[in-house]
């Protein structure tokens, strides 16, 4: 996050600097419609768009890849969950069972 921030601030300067140094005026022609302006608005305007279209493009990826993360946290929590109650059983199996007590035969022996 700091670093688009940062990015952004960079190529503000960088464009403040691009308009600065191309005052040129040119006139623009579309779809029978002429504007007068600054190459330099121009280029920034044309900069703005591309922008605004490649967020556009990136939005369903960005939507998909969050229900896809929600989805995956939800099956983590539920497989964590699973796992301790595996981890209870185990333990619970694994506790000592009682020694085995002395037969008659072996009591026999000592005498």
């Amino acid at each position: 996050m700091v670093f688009a921030l940062i990015l952004a601030l960079v190529m503000a300067i960088v464009m403040v600097f691009f308009a600065l140094e191309n005052p040129t005026m040119v006139t623009v022609s579309f779809f029978g419609y002429a504007v007068q302006g600054s190459l330099a608005l121009f280029i920034m305007v044309a900069m703005g768009i591309g922008v605004l279209i490649g967020l556009l493009v990136m939005i369903p990826g960005r939507i998909r890849s969050g229900l896809a993360n929600t989805r995956n946290r939800k099956k983590i929590g539920s497989l964590e969950s699973n796992l301790e109650e595996h981890k209870t059983r185990l333990a619970a199996l694994e506790k000592p069972v009682n020694p085995p007590l002395p037969t008659k035969f072996e009591d026999s022996k000592e005498e």
